[in-house]
């Protein structure tokens, strides 16, 4: 009796031990699998998201440099062709638009004189030459010292008399903002020069640009990283490449703690084999589902505020347009800027700014319907889409307004005064038949935006589209 005992007894275990066995391979085959695919849908959300950096990136620097080339006094001393003169308007210009690198070159694109760097003239020529063939286009390009987001123009006086290579640095800082949003490691790497530069020093060590893939692992390889190189058009493509990079050890890590739990239960309720395989079972995939919902919050979200980052306020733009030009209902988008805020951060400290951000973001949130767009723009602006007649949209917009001044906001005994500046674009698709395009409603939202604060702040500039007219409305 006893040895049929024993054999059962070990039975019943060997049964339990390689059901264990059997859902661990599984999961893990599984895991490996499902982590490749949740942290591939964050990458194509952070391309995105890039892309979209990127070309704001360029219509900031577009900016910065028309407003260096168009000064009258500018152009006078380029056409005179003095390098002395020249290079000290430069640093004049160059600190007052934040420009951290900029180079002008004479007709034949000759260097005449540089600002925030110790280059050449002769390499001014060399990165003139390079640049020509894309012209008003800019380019990321690695230097001795860096890399640099460059932007070629013309300065004319009337005619062109020279030209300017104009830059801002792309660092570290730059790249984890990057990662904050969307939650994921960039690697910048230049083959020609033979550096990089990574949102994470670690990095650099374990990614090599040439080695990267996209294959899934074997069946007993643990991935600690997802690697993939982004391709995007402005790069050059035989010298800079551009790497995303997805960190699975939180994946790997409540893994290995799952791992240890079902050892345990299995080496204890040995006469439970049902009750554990259903406990396992169950215990397998939740974790498994609360990383998912993780990952896509954190990818969506802004982690500050709690409203929609970025991505996902343009994604919920664009369905909110489609279906305003699909049923002829009309659409107001909004960009709102909260007035002053780079007083409270050089007055308060950036944690008040954060504080400002937060309750903006509440009382805005308070003010609007569930089913309206409202999300983090990017630094102290807010994106506002909402679909009313024009007398109710004016409104809401004046009500949004008024819930922010309304009342003071206190931070640690100080009593803050908060004022908005609201721009927005009216379009009624019951008459307005033109195909208008996400980024030209963004566009006239911001020129928008742009009026109220010239006006002096704390207003709304609406532009009406009526049929084939516009016009420009501001309120108090």
């Amino acid at each position: 009796m006893a040895s049929i005992t024993r054999l059962i007894y070990w039975l019943c275990i060997g049964i339990i031990v390689i059901t264990a066995l059997s859902i661990l391979l599984t999961a893990w085959w599984l895991g490996q699998r499902y982590s490749h695919q949740v942290a591939s849908e964050q990458i194509q959300r952070a391309d995105y998201f890039l892309n979209a950096y990127l070309q704001s990136e360029e219509t900031l620097h577009t900016t910065a440099v028309m407003g260096v080339i168009t000064d009258f006094g500018f152009r006078r001393t380029v056409a005179d062709g003095d390098p002395a003169t020249i290079t000290s308007m430069l640093d004049n210009h160059a600190q007052r638009v934040n420009l951290d690198l900029l180079m002008i070159a004479d007709r034949d694109g000759k260097g005449l004189a540089a600002y925030g760097t110790s280059i050449d003239r002769q390499h001014i020529s060399r990165l003139y030459e390079l640049m020509k063939a894309t012209p008003e286009s800019p380019r990321l390009i690695a230097l001795e010292h860096g890399f640099y987001w460059l932007y070629l123009s013309a300065i004319k006086a009337p005619h062109t008399v020279g030209y300017a290579i104009a830059g801002t640095a792309l660092d570290r800082t730059k790249l984890r903002h990057i990662k904050t949003i969307t939650g994921l490691d960039l690697l910048i790497h230049s083959r020609l020069r033979g550096y990089s530069l990574g949102s994470d020093s670690q990095l650099q060590q374990i990614v090599d640009p040439r080695l990267v893939h996209n294959d899934l692992p074997s069946l007993w390889q643990r991935q600690p990283f997802i690697h993939r190189q982004l391709d995007i058009a402005s790069l050059p493509a035989d010298d800079i490449s551009v790497v995303i990079s997805a960190d699975l050890s939180a994946f790997h890590q409540q893994f290995d703690r799952f791992s240890r739990t079902l050892l345990i239960i299995t080496a204890i309720l040995v006469f439970i084999i049902t009750l554990i395989s259903l406990t396992v079972s169950r215990r397998m995939f939740m974790p498994l589902e609360s990383l998912h919902k993780k990952l896509l919050y954190r990818a969506s979200h802004d982690p500050m505020t709690g409203l929609s980052n970025r991505i996902t306020a343009n994604e919920n733009f664009h369905r909110q347009l489609n279906q305003a030009q699909r049923t002829g209902k009309p659409l107001m988008v909004a960009l709102l800027d909260i007035d002053h805020f780079k007083q409270i951060n050089d007055s308060l400290g950036h944690a008040a700014g954060d504080q400002v951000l937060t309750e903006v973001a509440q009382r805005l949130k308070r003010c609007l319907r569930q089913y309206d767009v409202l999300g983090r723009f990017g630094g102290e602006e807010f994106i506002v889409v909402i679909s009313l007649p024009q007398g109710d949209s004016e409104g809401q917009l004046q009500r949004l307004k008024n819930t922010i001044a309304d009342s003071e906001f206190i931070y640690k005994g100080n009593a803050l005064s908060l004022t908005i500046s609201i721009g927005a674009c009216f379009v009624d698709f019951a008459s307005y038949k033109d195909p208008l395009s996400p980024g030209k409603l963004l566009e006239w939202a911001d020129q928008s935006l742009y009026q109220a604060k010239g006006k002096g702040r704390n207003k709304i500039v609406i532009k009406h589209c009526l049929q084939k007219t516009t016009r420009i409305t501001t309120l108090d």
